[in-house]
């Protein structure tokens, strides 16, 4: 299910003052249709497990309600752009509702596992990384196998990052009711967590640091970043699989020490 940008209607502030004002339930329809596209956008991004027709509807349905919610919710006045302060919710209403619904299947956990744990041996002993072609014949399986594995690979990797980016964030973006006097124990802590992730992002390797930049900041799908960079899709999903491993022990040992 996917939804396009609608720029038959623009939400500017007048369209929220008078929705403020009015609660006019047809008129926070009209927003909600304006930015559905962030639902799509998200579920996409995150690459998620989503094996039928059902399963789609869910998590759509999830982020359409989660839209809503943050149509009643968003204070215009305090600068903060809508698509900002919807898509972070959206996304982790999304990545919450994944985690509950235990929608990363054993067999796929344990087909990323082997795959990671040959192709660590092959580095190991041969000082490089193995092809695909290697892979497969390792595994015993085609290519084309190898392919949908690195896509699983991807879609865990992201969720359980982005899953770990959702719980540590404390940015008032997030909070229910966000309290303009904080403490300054929390602003500070809140700082420092957004200073270490750049700190972390800036210490990955050349390669690893563009891919992460593309698909995050500049959110260019893989095969756009493998364009750009004169990779292959495969090369470019095992870098960002890399990086997002290192990206993820880095932060785990900042929260926990």
């Amino acid at each position: 299910m996917n939804f396009h940008k609608n720029n038959d209607f623009t939400v500017d502030e007048s369209v929220w003052r008078e929705y403020e004002s009015t609660k006019d339930i047809s008129l926070r329809n009209r927003i909600v249709e304006s930015y559905l596209y962030i639902v799509t956008t998200n579920i996409k991004r995150m690459n998620v497990f989503l094996t039928n027709r059902e399963d789609i509807e869910d998590i759509t349905n999830q982020g359409v309600i989660e839209l809503i919610n943050c149509v009643d919710r968003y204070d215009w006045r305090r600068g903060i752009q809508f698509d900002t302060f919807s898509s972070i919710r959206i996304r982790g209403s999304i990545i919450d509702y994944i985690r509950k619904k235990g929608w990363v299947p054993r067999d796929i956990r344990k087909r990323v596992k082997t795959l990671g744990e040959r192709e660590h041996n092959f580095q190991s002993v041969n000082g490089r990384s193995p092809t695909d072609k290697e892979l497969a014949a390792m595994l015993g399986v085609d290519e084309k196998e190898i392919g949908k594995i690195r896509s699983h690979e991807l879609g865990f990797n992201v969720i359980a990052f982005e899953d770990l980016i959702q719980t540590h964030d404390i940015s008032p973006v997030h909070e229910e009711n966000p309290d303009p006097s904080a403490l300054p124990e929390e602003k500070l802590l809140e700082g420092e967590f957004k200073e270490n992730l750049v700190k972390c992002v800036d210490e990955l390797e050349p390669n690893e640091k563009t891919v992460i930049t593309l698909y995050y900041y500049e959110e260019l799908k893989l095969k756009e970043i493998a364009f750009v960079m004169n990779l292959t899709p495969s090369r470019i999903s095992q870098i960002h699989a890399k990086a997002l491993g290192k990206l993820k022990d880095k932060i785990t040992k900042y929260i926990s020490g």
